[in-house]
């Protein structure tokens, strides 16, 4: 069995445009690169009449963004499934350009095996 983690972060305030999807995407594949991850894929939404989700599909699994402009707020989810790549290293790249004044993480534990053992 090995465990992984999950990076969940709210980060409120942004003062980055938002809806920017070349600034967005440019950052996030720069904040997994930075960590040695390898983008596979990008895929994006742009909702009217603002806001993004954005999901680069990695090797190592995925990163993906949602914004709401309107609320200066932008929703990131780092999933890597390499323990030496650490999700908290892509948000400080990340956090650079969003420059958001309140920021609140979520980490998630997922167990990988093929049953839940009992506790």
């Amino acid at each position: 069995m090995s465990l992984v983690k999950e990076l969940i972060v709210d980060a409120y305030g942004c003062e980055a445009n938002l809806s920017d999807i070349k600034l967005l995407e440019k950052t996030c594949r720069e904040a997994v690169t930075s960590v040695g991850a390898t983008v596979a894929e990008v895929s994006y939404h742009l909702f009217q009449p603002h806001g993004i989700t954005l999901s680069l599909i990695l090797k190592e699994s995925h990163c993906v963004m949602s914004t709401w402009p309107e609320h200066k707020l932008a929703i990131v989810n780092f999933f890597l499934c390499n323990d030496s790549m650490d999700a908290h290293d892509c948000w400080n790249v990340l956090e650079k350009v969003l420059r958001p004044s309140q920021v609140r993480f979520h980490t998630v534990e997922h167990r990988i095996s093929a049953a839940l053992k009992a506790a």
